[in-house]
């Protein structure tokens, strides 16, 4: 049960991250309010792991793998997103992304040769469906049908990390803590040439009242990439990408406490939030 929990922490974390950073944006427009939150990702990371390791050898190949995921998540998805909440609008990309858990089921069987027993993979289709019922709007918006695969590669490219993520830590090989930093440092990096030189922001940082927000969002996302890549180390994808992917209900939870002057609860979103319930808990009762 080990790590269902960690997975259980990873989409804790991630709400949270996701609120603290909104709060920020509401306050006020921060261009690079997104790098705050992934350098701090990267201190804490990386502060965590030469605590625990100081011999550690950083500049080795086997660390190239995790240099490729943080290049992949959040620079590449960050950038298909974009794209389709700028052509398709929040609710149509957001629900598109969140059938992330159904495409790391596919690509861990194929490509790991996981065998899911019938438990989870209801419970994955369970999982998909309540996160696209939380997400989904029903707004009519006109858009040409090729946007729809910017969204879609966005969740391929989020499950194509999950199963990368789990094949280069698999059986104990890797160290958990130096890849999720390996990759938050290559984000950083990534983000910081994205917002100065393609999208042409000049480096300034928001005031003090408004950073505070985005350093505690990035200090909750590295406990996030903390908890999946612990998750994703002991366990196979086709368990913990459902658990680790729903942290949509816990900003629905979180938001009455954190956000309730931006954001609003409704009953289908509830009803959702309980089918995710229902096929987490369906995941967990098919674990061998």
């Amino acid at each position: 049960m080990l790590p269902i929990f960690f997975g259980i922490l990873t989409s804790l974390c991630f709400a949270i991250a996701s609120l603290l950073a909104q709060r920020g944006y509401y306050l006020a427009a921060a261009p690079w309010g997104a790098w705050i939150t992934i350098a701090g990702n990267t201190v804490v990371l990386l502060a965590a792991h030469f605590l625990l390791h100081s011999d550690t050898r950083i500049f080795v190949a086997d660390n190239l793998i995790f240099v490729a995921i943080g290049l992949l998540v959040p620079g590449v998805t960050r950038v298909l997103s974009f794209r389709g909440i700028r052509t398709m609008g929040s609710s149509v990309t957001s629900t598109i992304i969140n059938t992330t858990p159904m495409f790391s089921t596919v690509l861990a069987i194929v490509l790991l040769g996981e065998r899911p027993g019938p438990w989870v993979l209801a419970g994955v289709l369970l999982t998909v469906a309540g996160l696209v019922t939380v997400s989904w709007t029903g707004a009519t918006t006109l858009y040409k049908k090729t946007e729809l695969i910017f969204p879609f590669l966005c969740a391929l490219t989020f499950a194509l990390k999950d199963v990368t993520v789990r094949w280069g830590l698999a059986d104990g090989g890797g160290q958990p803590i130096l890849a999720a930093g390996i990759a938050a440092l290559t984000s950083t990096v990534e983000i910081f040439l994205i917002t100065r030189y393609i999208q042409g922001e000049k480096f300034s940082l928001p005031s003090a009242h408004v950073s505070r927000w985005f350093v505690g969002s990035g200090i909750f996302t590295g406990g996030s990439f903390l908890f999946m890549y612990i998750a994703l180390s002991m366990e196979r994808v086709t368990v913990i990408a459902p658990l680790i992917n729903s942290y949509t209900i816990f900003v629905l939870i979180l938001t009455p406490l954190m956000a309730r002057r931006i954001e609003t609860v409704t009953w289908r979103k509830v009803a959702g939030a309980a089918m995710v319930v229902a096929g987490i808990f369906m995941v967990s009762l098919g674990r061998d």
